[in-house]
């Protein structure tokens, strides 16, 4: 079957999908293991349609590896046979594009999720979490929590309580993805937010502050992590940060699904393509690290010795993390509104369902 098949195939399951009403997503699963192989490409719809007229999908994206997914889809045609043009906007973070894509100025944002993304689902900015993107990994440290050197090998830091009071360097500071992501590790300690001296900082200026000796702990993703060791002025601390987890994914704006619906459930049976191909160690394929590089303006070389994000087959939303998330940034006075949002005002699962249908189901 050629692609034009292949194309008219998965339209024909697509269109008959649900309706863009939102719905409540469904329970939350840990996300599959990373497998050596993909299921191959096959639609189960007979009888090809046609190919719609392109349209555009304006979507703000962080580069990183953590949205490989999108750069596959784009990249290796998969959404272009699926009669969608990706209008990619770069942005510093996914909080930033929030606003635009609820406004309908942005159909999509691919980034990170925070604070600032449940508070304006709070005052009424209508966006979804339709995806999950890349998660925390079964093994390696693809972003870590990083101790300067020196209080390591003096012994002042052997445990996560003795991370209370340390200046510590996150990227969007309280409320942010790396908040989060330092709070599930304080609270193993019984530690929260509010035991850390939190300082906002870009990934770069990280570096330098370990250096200089003015931060004590940060979060950052590679290659960040890997200059610091290198560097030896930081190390690995505190191991694995809840394996199997994604606090990013994909958010769509309410005009997007109401209006465009079909188009949205396109979009997104792309990029669950894209993630399949991405499975296990079919990441590290000269193909995909080359587009990786692409988008990200990294050297191969340093995405190659870089460990890896998972991505769930089906790009399913993480409930779970979200409404963890939502919990920890209330405990820490970071959110303050009451009653807590309902899973079904954050995530609707039916693009990722839709996707499944039209793709079949993952068989590594």
């Amino acid at each position: 079957m050629d692609r034009l098949l292949l194309a008219g195939a998965l339209l024909a399951l697509v269109a008959c999908s649900a309706p863009a009403a939102s719905q409540p997503p469904a329970a939350p699963a840990a996300t599959a293991p990373p497998s050596a192989a993909t299921a191959p490409f096959q639609p189960t719809a007979a009888a090809p349609s046609p190919v719609p007229a392109p349209e555009t999908v304006r979507v703000a994206h962080v580069p990183s590896t953590l949205f490989a997914p999108l750069y596959v889809a784009v990249d290796k045609g998969y959404l272009q046979e699926l009669g969608i043009v990706a209008d990619l906007e770069i942005v510093t973070a996914g909080q930033d594009a929030v606003a635009l894509t609820g406004q309908g100025q942005l159909d999509a944002t691919v980034g990170g999720f925070s604070a600032a993304t449940f508070n304006a689902i709070q005052r009424g900015i209508e966006v979804k979490v339709v995806s999950s993107m890349g998660a925390q990994p079964q093994q390696g440290y693809p972003s870590a929590i990083m101790v300067r050197k020196d209080l390591l090998d003096g012994g002042q830091v052997r445990t996560i309580a003795d991370l209370k009071g340390r200046r510590t360097a996150l990227a969007g500071g309280a409320g942010s993805t790396g908040s989060y992501w330092i709070a599930t590790k304080l609270r193993e300690a019984g530690l929260g937010l509010g035991d850390i001296v939190i300082e906002n900082m870009t990934f770069g200026d990280m570096v330098v502050a370990m250096k200089q000796g003015s931060i004590e702990v940060a979060f950052p993703p590679a290659p960040f992590t890997t200059e610091m060791v290198r560097e030896g002025v930081a190390d690995y601390f505190g191991g694995p940060i809840r394996p199997g987890a994604s606090a990013v994914g994909t958010l769509y704006g309410a005009q997007f699904m109401r209006e465009r619906d079909a188009v949205a459930k396109r979009f997104l049976t792309g990029l669950v393509r894209g993630a399949r191909d991405l499975q296990g160690e079919r990441y590290y394929e000269p193909e995909n690290l080359a587009i990786f590089a692409k988008y990200t303006r990294q050297p191969v070389e340093s995405i190659r010795s870089q460990d890896r994000y998972d991505y769930h087959p089906d790009l399913r939303p993480d409930v779970e993390t979200l409404l963890d998330m939502q919990r920890v940034f209330m405990e820490a006075g970071i959110l303050t509104y009451s009653p807590p949002l309902p899973a079904e005002r954050v995530a609707d699962d039916q693009y990722s369902r839709a996707a499944v249908a039209a793709l079949g189901p993952y068989r590594p």
